[in-house]
C-alpha cells in the first residue's frame, strides 16, 4: 500500500500543470511557483487542474517534476524553482531557496528543459554556500 502521509489536498488558485511546483498564497490556495525566491513553496502538484479544483500536492519526498533547463546532477543535484513551476540547478545565491534534489539513474543521468525528472522535494532551504 502506498504511503500518502506526505500527500495533501489544496484548492488551486489558478490552472496548474502536472508536476509543477506550487506555493501557498495569502488565501491558503496553491498557485504555480514562479521564482527561486519564493519561500512559501509547499510541494509538487501531482496532476493538472483548473482554478478552484482540489489538487493533490506532494509536500515531502519522492515525486516527478519538470526540468526548466539543463540539469547535470553530477555537478549540482540541488534544485530551485524557475518560471512555470519548473526546476533548475541551484545557483547558491543568498536570496534563493533550494527546494529539491534530482535523483539521477542509469536511464536519466541528466535532464533538459521540459524533461520529467525524479526528485526528492524537501521544501525551501536557504543555503549560502554549497559544495557539490
Amino acid at each position: 500500500m502506498a504511503n500518502t502521509d506526505n500527500l495533501l489536498s489544496f484548492v488551486a488558485a489558478e490552472a496548474i500543470t502536472e508536476y509543477a511546483l506550487v506555493s501557498v498564497n495569502v488565501d491558503g490556495k496553491v498557485a504555480i511557483t514562479d521564482a527561486a525566491t519564493e519561500n512559501n513553496c509547499v510541494g509538487i502538484a501531482q496532476r493538472a487542474c483548473s482554478a478552484g479544483d482540489s489538487v493533490e500536492v506532494k509536500v515531502l519526498g519522492k515525486s516527478r517534476a519538470i526540468a526548466g533547463g539543463n540539469i547535470a546532477p553530477a555537478t549540482m543535484n540541488l534544485l530551485m524553482a524557475t518560471a512555470d513551476g519548473k526546476l533548475i540547478a541551484f545557483d547558491a545565491a543568498t536570496d534563493k531557496y533550494a527546494v529539491a534534489r534530482m535523483l539521477p539513474n542509469i536511464n536519466q543521468a541528466s535532464a533538459s528543459s521540459g524533461d520529467q525528472i525524479n526528485v526528492i522535494f524537501t521544501g525551501p532551504v536557504a543555503l549560502t554556500a554549497v559544495t557539490p
